[in-house]
Order: C-alpha cells, then sequence, then structure tokens
C-alpha cells in the first residue's frame, strides 16, 4: 500500500459502501472528531499514529467477525476489511523500521 494509506482505506470502504462521507470515517474508523479527516487532508498532513492504529483495530475486529458470517456478502465484505487491514498493518510497521533506522543512523550507530 503505497501513498497515503488512509485515503486508500477510505476510497476503499467508500467503493464497497461501507462509508458515506470524511466525517463518517473520522467518527467510525479513525476514532477521532467528525472534522478530522478532512483537516489533516486540507493542511496535507499524515494522521497520527493513534488514529491509524484505531483503524488498524477496526478493519481488523470487523473483519474477523465478518469473514465467520453465514451470509456471503458480510464474508466478503470481511475479507476486504481483512486484506485492508494487512496492507496498512505492513505499511505502518515498515514506516516505523524505517524511522527506527533513521533515528539510529542519526545518533550515529546502525542497530540491527
Amino acid at each position: 500500500m503505497e501513498g497515503n494509506n488512509i485515503d486508500l482505506v477510505f476510497g476503499e470502504l467508500q467503493r464497497i459502501g461501507q462509508c458515506s462521507s470524511r466525517s463518517q470515517f473520522s467518527r467510525d474508523w479513525l476514532g477521532r472528531e467528525t472534522s478530522y479527516y478532512r483537516s489533516i487532508q486540507s493542511k496535507g498532513l499524515k494522521p497520527s499514529v493513534e488514529a491509524q492504529l484505531n483503524l488498524v483495530s477496526r478493519l481488523r475486529d470487523l473483519g474477523m467477525s465478518f469473514s465467520r458470517s453465514e451470509y456471503p456478502s458480510l464474508v466478503k465484505i470481511g475479507n476486504t476489511y481483512l486484506r485492508l487491514y494487512g496492507e496498512l498493518l505492513d505499511a505502518l510497521l515498515t514506516g516505523a523500521q524505517s524511522d527506527a533506522v533513521k533515528l539510529d543512523c542519526v545518533e550515529g550507530e546502525l542497530i540491527q
């Protein structure tokens, strides 16, 4: 998952009919005030790590629940949530690892 991961998740949730607005996305998926997503988009800011973790957690929880459903339509949505969860989590961990390496290099050491 490249670019702004939150934007990609928002777009996918809209595409599958699971999120209708940026306000709803802020509140229900990022765990923030309704204006949060609009605000970071307009200012060109990255979402907070906490908001990203809220999103990862929500995708995982709903994905696990829906994927166990007896209804194929919910299973499909659940599988989409789990795919997005995996991609977003991978991007978060890669970013954290990259930041850690940068900090190590700044301190004059490279610890691996």
